[in-house]
């Protein structure tokens, strides 16, 4: 092939399929401007998993946010787990927030088809209890109020300094839920930031190297015991993007 050829028919940069009907609108965080934007994507044994991920920095605030879209597909199955806005927030000094949210017909925990579901599940790491408190008490009572029912979860592989996670959950398609769930804990996170001090320096390598280690060996065998062949490296990928990073 002539040089020419080469030059205008190499690899090119793939293009952001997801459809835009479906993307959240951003929590209201002051200045909050984009300043990346990552594409992850992988296909083996019949598993095909798309991701868009994309950052974003408040200069005002000092607020990183995360966001992600990843549909994990089995073509020969037709099973799914689908992250609809999925978030990351922190802020240096503070506790970092992972949001979770998914829509699927597939039950990671049991491993069993079911029908769709839309979950939101919520974590505040390396938090004082005091933060904790104000975070959760905060979050729960924005729940209640708009009727979304949350339940407080633990889990025996994850190390002391993660802490309870808490869940809500509905059946069918429920983006409005998740659209809510990333709003209280915006609010939540800045309730927060206001009350508490920060901590400076904030060690976060503890929660990095559970992140970017532990957690891909986890989700490549819960997703695999639930049918889907996702490469350990892909998930390596979209933990160290959304994770704390400082």
């Amino acid at each position: 092939m002539d040089e020419k050829g080469f030059l205008e028919n190499y690899l090119w940069p793939s293009g952001n399929c997801l459809n835009q009907t479906f993307i959240h609108p951003l929590p209201n965080i002051e200045g909050l401007k984009k300043c990346g934007d990552f594409i992850v994507q992988s296909e083996l044994e019949g598993t095909f998993t798309p991701t868009i991920i994309t950052k974003y920095e408040s200069d005002t605030l000092g607020i990183r946010l995360v966001e992600v879209y990843r549909n994990t597909l089995h073509q020969g199955t037709g099973i799914f787990v689908r992250l609809v806005g999925t978030m990351s927030l922190v802020k240096i000094g503070y506790p970092f927030l992972l949001l979770d949210a998914s829509v699927s017909n597939v039950n990671l925990l049991t491993a069993e088809r079911e029908d769709i579901t839309t979950r939101g599940r919520i974590s505040l790491p390396q938090a004082a209890p005091e933060q904790r408190e104000i975070f959760f008490g905060h979050f729960n009572g924005q729940t209640k109020e708009a009727g979304t029912y949350c339940e407080e979860m633990q889990f025996d592989k994850i190390p002391d300094f993660y802490g309870p996670m808490w869940r809500a959950q509905a059946k069918g398609v429920n983006l409005s839920m998740i659209r809510q769930l990333r709003n209280y804990a915006w609010s939540s996170y800045k309730r927060v930031i206001e009350q508490t001090k920060e901590r400076i320096p904030f060690d976060y390598k503890p929660l990095q190297e559970l992140m970017i280690f532990s957690s891909p060996r986890l989700e490549e065998a819960l997703f695999k015991r639930s049918g889907f062949s996702v490469p350990m490296e892909a998930y390596a990928a979209f933990f160290s993007v959304i994770g704390p990073g400082a």
